[in-house]
């Protein structure tokens, strides 16, 4: 196993992982630069690579012996949120040019009499139309009107459109037309960027597929030029092979497919955190985890059932729909930078604002003026304002008293530290709020679950959670700010093909399906082939999505990769509507609505680091230090251990407190932690 070399970029900070061929894990963690993200993570890449990080074998060209490099890219979500978009058109079939405005007609908060709709991806102005109709069964019904595309080509020209979606109607039966509207399109306009619904999304649903396409063609550019421009300035540092980009899924592709589908890299950075923490669970034996990635602008929760990471074929993006596979993640506005405000009622509210990486929390020194979460854990005794970062960072501890007094306890008319504490309240109510939605929405039992906290400010809100959840466990992984970054290094080169068949099962013709599943398993891994992949790393998995007759939405059925038994689909798919909603309608008819084959390039994944357990050298634990820290309304001297001299087996008490150069953990009063052989940090509430 050589070199590996994985950047996952945070709204505050990006963290660098380095993986050596005999299996040791360097971790860095730099400022993230949001005028310019590939800027912290050269920043990054040359410590981690040179004298510092003490693993760089050639000075002028340090990244020669890294095998691959995984990026978890956040450019396609910022743009997406900021709106920050090339101009982009859309050209659908006539009589459909309003698609993005009319949604669903639905008003997704029932109850809310103020709703507005999420401002439009593709103003009217540059939607077109052209003639051509094609059944649902692929017949064609209208003819494709070459010069009515022509004339949307002149007027794509005319705008000075950059991409262009192509979403014609029921193109998922049959894309030819949408194919020859590209051909016509770059006739006429070279330089533009043109994506076709048949490509990106090829399923029925005309909405969520005109916004997939719609976001895909709008995001092209900005992904093109900002690996474009990353690629070179790592080719010039030695890197030979392409650089590789993380997807929604959980898996990896190259920068040259991410470029032509940037909508499989929205959620990049947290999927790899599921990713990591899923491969964590498999070593430490935990089959069921709640992962909490909680960093500086966010925290992204996923659910981990029995090993696997669950996903959805269709997730929403800034309340736009995306139809592609996707690790089910719920983020919320829950990160050290999320700032404490008063409502107009009086109240404390955290959050979603966060101060990000530029200015920052108060403490941070970079001209931050708001109260922060990261802010009141230094008020409250939680950070060692000397050891943030291993030193490198020194905190203004006198900043963050002073804005936490100023701007909440003074609100509040309360004691400064009542004030800090009551931030971390409302922050983990918030966090806690969420656990319980992901997992009751999915039928499952909190009580059944490990909570897994991570990334750099998991650990200082582990124990507030265990407290105020139904969760009854957690653990804290190993170099927890950098688990993203750790998955992105384990994680398969996948690719996802499907189709639609809409049949009853009843009606189902097995070797039809076999067939389109022997095309599309051709499809998919011919694209890992020409990745790089060798055939004897491939694997592929089949689903079948399947609702009952009449339904909406369906649910997403494994199957055999042999052969296709109807009688058993349908028992599955009853179970598994059971075990979501409560009651199974076995009577009734059900039909399959889409094909779907998962191709994985299997990549050598490399073992934990072990640590000994503790002996009679190495003497009892102690702890390094002594100081004040606020618990349960008053301050405590609180024993302050150091990561590094813990080993496996020991046991401490709460209250307490765990620092490791990039993060801290906070074990509370009547709680127990405990260190595992990989150093991960396991805590429970103390039974009475």
């Amino acid at each position: 196993m050589k070199h590996r070399l994985a950047a996952d970029i945070g709204g505050t900070f990006t963290d660098l992982v380095l993986l050596d061929e005999d299996g040791t894990l360097h971790v860095h963690k730099t400022p993230s630069t949001p005028d310019d993200f590939k800027a912290g993570v050269l920043t990054g890449v040359k410590h981690i690579t040179g004298s510092a990080g003490g693993v760089v074998v050639n000075q002028d060209s340090p990244l020669a012996d890294i095998e691959y490099f995984v990026h978890g890219a956040t450019v396609v979500l910022n743009a997406l949120i900021q709106r920050k978009l090339p101009t982009t058109a859309l050209i659908t079939t006539a009589g459909f040019r309003d698609v993005l405005e009319i949604m669903r007609t639905n008003n997704p908060y029932m109850y809310d009499m103020q709703y507005v709709k999420p401002k439009v991806l593709i103003p009217r102005r540059l939607r077109f139309e052209v003639t051509e109709r094609i059944r649902h069964t692929g017949e064609v019904l209208t003819p494709l009107d070459e010069d009515s595309v022509r004339a949307a080509a002149a007027c794509l020209k005319k705008a000075d459109a950059a991409a262009v979606a192509v979403c014609l109607l029921h193109a998922y039966a049959d894309g030819a037309h949408e194919r020859r509207v590209r051909e016509i399109i770059l006739e006429e306009c070279p330089d533009i960027v043109v994506c076709l619904s048949s490509e990106v999304a090829g399923e029925l649903r005309e909405f969520e597929r005109t916004s997939t396409t719609s976001i895909n063609a709008s995001t092209v550019p900005i992904i093109t030029s900002y690996l474009d421009l990353l690629s070179s300035e790592l080719r010039d540092m030695g890197l030979v092979r392409d650089l590789c980009v993380m997807q929604s899924n959980g898996g990896v592709i190259t920068a040259n497919v991410a470029r032509h589908l940037p909508v499989r890299t929205v959620m990049s950075g947290p999927s790899g955190g599921v990713v990591g923490g899923s491969y964590l669970a498999g070593a430490i034996g935990i089959e069921n985890a709640l992962t909490v990635d909680m960093g500086g602008t966010s925290t992204d929760i996923g659910v981990i059932a029995d090993g696997r990471a669950l996903t959805v074929d269709e997730a929403e993006v800034d309340r736009w729909p995306i139809l592609a596979p996707m690790i089910e993640i719920l983020a919320i506005g829950a990160g050290g930078g999320s700032i404490g405000w008063i409502d107009a009622g009086g109240g404390l509210r955290v959050g979603p604002q966060s101060a990000g990486a530029q200015p920052g929390p108060v403490c941070y020194r970079r001209g931050g003026d708001e109260p922060t979460v990261t802010d009141a854990c230094v008020v409250l005794g939680r950070i060692d304002p000397d050891y943030f970062l291993g030193g490198e960072m020194g905190l203004d501890v006198d900043g963050a008293h002073q804005v936490i007094e100023s701007k909440v306890a003074g609100a509040l008319e309360m004691d400064k530290y009542k004030a800090a504490a009551g931030i971390l309240t409302v922050v983990t109510a918030n966090m806690a709020k969420a656990m319980r939605q992901i997992l009751v929405a999915r039928g499952l039992d909190p009580r059944d679950f490990t909570l897994m906290a991570f990334g750099g400010a998991g650990g200082m809100v582990v124990g507030d959670l265990l407290r105020v959840s139904d969760v009854k466990r957690a653990v804290v992984p190993n170099n927890p700010g950098a688990l993203c970054a750790i998955g992105m290094l384990v994680t398969d080169f996948r690719h996802d093909a499907s189709t639609t068949l809409v049949r009853s099962l009843d009606q189902a013709d097995p070797d039809e399906v076999m067939k389109l599943f022997v095309e599309l398993e051709k499809k998919a891994v011919d694209q890992l082939m020409s990745e790089g992949v060798v055939s004897d790393d491939v694997a592929t998995e089949r689903y079948i999505d399947v609702r009952y007759i009449g339904q909406e939405y369906y649910l997403r059925i494994p199957i055999s990769n042999q052969a296709l038994d109807v009688a058993t689909l349908g028992k599955d798919f009853n179970d598994e509507h059971e075990r979501n909603y409560g009651y199974a309608t076995r009577e009734f008819p059900c039909e399959m609505v889409n094909l779907r084959v998962t191709a994985l390039g299997r990549v050598e994944r490399p073992s934990f680091p072990e640590y000994p357990q503790r002996s009679a050298a190495d003497g009892a634990l102690e702890p390094s230090m002594q100081r004040d820290v606020f618990f349960d309304g008053a301050m405590v001297t609180t024993n302050i251990y150091k990561v590094e001299t813990l080993r496996a087996g020991d046991s401490i008490t709460g209250p307490a407190v765990i620092e490791d150069p990039r993060s801290t953990v906070v074990i509370l009063p009547g709680q127990q932690a405990s260190v595992d052989r990989l150093r991960n940090i396991h805590v429970e509430r103390i039974e009475n």
